[in-house]
């Protein structure tokens, strides 16, 4: 693909197409795309909204929407997965081009969906190879295929607000504990060799007996030294302003590991972190008690238990093209809120770094690319009425996302059955729409009111909505000007859910 060149994403076929034979996958001749919905990539930079029934076909429109950002772009996908439906995106659907399956037509008449693709089997595979290489499957699930990796989550992405209600009576104090264990988990996860080999979470508990088991007068004593150290912090943070200071730095913090002494230790972590690290540590020394200590490690050891937990933070350049989810191995809602909750927070603190670096270097140099964060039944994680304090703070990331995300470079891709349970101001910020099958007119006069399209989708429209086979829809919004009914192109990867088969259990034993 050339540099510079304008891509389209090849997403179905317009209701007025004329359906000429020559144009099928077996021809030789060179496909034609007049009749078929291309929509420009570019468009692709504002959020996105599904709206479809159960049954009709809005994961085989996820699938192919997302199978053509791999391809015409240098997109990054995060898909969390609810049904499993995306566990096999990596495998070709090899049926699409077997020889029962060929067409004389573009569009399947039978089965309501664009059933050929306008390339070949092999070219598809060419295409599709560089993204294979890129995908993993984050899963709890046994046993695991060979490209599965555990799904575990990073302690310090956990929001506090999580883990205790603000009306805890140590609520402030377990706060203040947090914040100072997270920089020691950090700077520790940075500095993976000098820990001894000792598990990161036991280092910093003990960091923390140490001072517990300290006598009031040296604790004292510590506490003034720290005040003494702050100004030193504060000249030491002026001089790290080239490349030879930040490896003394890291000299500083490696000798301060070596020696073990917990006052070398956060004094390095305000040369490295600001003397706002330190005010932390202090705070710490002056007001915890044990009791809260043990609660706040009390926590972590729980998740440990539930082997949930990674030993050190996933970097950003570890992270694949094309990432999937797999939240059904999760089977406890309260876990798989926790999940979302550090997923989604480490993407976003990524995002904000890679921007922070980006703004140092002229706009010709900024090589970032988007993250599409897919999410089906996005109802039952994005509610406008959460259940419980779990769903609302899931909900309030997502919000953050919705309304923040783009200067970042993050979109969402949301899919659901229900617009009118989905959050509104998540919702009033999706520019890309597309309107699949509804069940009935009070649920379409619903969708198109909450979507905005009071206006946009004439009566007549409204009716086809309900009556529209699997595989048809409408698109509308930033994507195209209008809307425009269209047919699904076919998705060429393998399904991971499956639907009854009508053949078999329709008949009698």
């Amino acid at each position: 693909m050339q540099e510079g060149v304008d891509t389209f994403l090849d997403v179905g076929w317009t209701v007025d197409s004329q359906f000429h034979p020559k144009f099928c996958s077996q021809s030789k001749e060179k496909p034609d795309y007049l009749d078929m919905v291309r929509i420009p990539t570019k468009k692709m930079d504002k959020h996105t909204v599904i709206i479809a029934q159960s049954g009709s076909g809005k994961s085989f429109f996820l699938g192919r929407l997302i199978e053509e950002i791999m391809i015409k772009s240098k997109a990054r996908c995060l898909i969390l997965d609810p049904n499993g439906d995306f566990r096999k995106i990596n495998e070709i659907d090899r049926e699409l081009w077997s020889s029962n399956q060929v067409l004389r037509e573009k569009y399947d008449i039978k089965t309501g969906m664009g059933k050929l693709t306008l390339e070949s089997e092999d070219e598809y595979a060419k295409n599709w190879k560089p993204v294979v290489d890129e995908f993993v499957i984050k899963t709890n699930r046994v046993p695991k295929e060979a490209e599965d990796e555990e799904l575990k989550i990073w302690w310090p992405t956990i929001s506090l607000e999580f883990l205790i209600p603000n009306e805890h009576p140590r609520s402030t104090e377990m706060f203040h504990c947090h914040n100072w264990a997270k920089e020691l988990f950090t700077q520790f996860a940075a500095h993976p060799n000098n820990t001894n080999e000792e598990d990161i979470i036991s280092k910093v508990k003990n960091y923390f007996k140490e001072l517990q088991e300290m006598p009031d007068e040296e604790r004292v004593k510590m506490i003034e030294k720290l005040r003494m150290d702050g100004g030193k912090a504060d000249e030491s943070l002026k001089t790290i302003t080239n490349d030879k200071n930040r490896t003394k730095l890291r000299s500083i913090l490696r000798d301060a590991f070596k020696s073990g002494s917990l006052i070398d230790l956060i004094s390095s972590g305000a040369a490295s972190l600001g003397n706002e690290s330190m005010e932390k540590a202090k705070f710490v020394f002056e007001s915890y008690s044990w009791e809260t200590v043990n609660a706040y490690f009390g926590l972590i050891e729980r998740y440990q238990s539930l082997g949930i937990l990674a030993k050190g933070p996933t970097s950003s350049k570890d992270h694949k093209r094309l990432e999937v989810i797999d939240l059904p191995s999760i089977k406890n809602n309260e876990l798989r809120a926790l999940v979302l909750n550090s997923i989604l927070t480490e993407e976003w603190e990524n995002a904000v770094k890679k921007w922070e670096e980006a703004m140092k270097h002229p706009r010709e140099e900024d090589h970032r690319v988007p993250t599409f964060i897919v999410l089906d039944e996005a109802h039952n994680f994005i509610p406008s009425n959460p259940r419980s304090r779990h769903e609302t703070i899931v909900r309030e990331q997502f919000r953050t996302i919705a309304a923040e995300g783009r200067k970042f470079g993050l979109f969402l891709i949301l899919v659901s059955q229900r617009a009118d349970k989905l959050d509104d101001l998540v919702l009033s910020e999706c520019g890309n729409k597309a309107i699949l099958r509804l069940d009935s007119k009070s649920m379409v006069d619903k969708v198109i009111k909450a979507l905005g399209l009071d206006f946009e989708i004439e009566s007549n429209e409204r009716d086809k909505i309900v009556n529209f086979k699997a595989g048809r829809g409408i698109l509308t919004g930033n994507w195209i000007t209008g809307y425009e009914v269209f047919y699904c192109a076919a998705r060429r990867t393998i399904e991971g859910g499956r639907n009854l088969e009508y053949k078999y259990w329709t008949r009698p034993f």
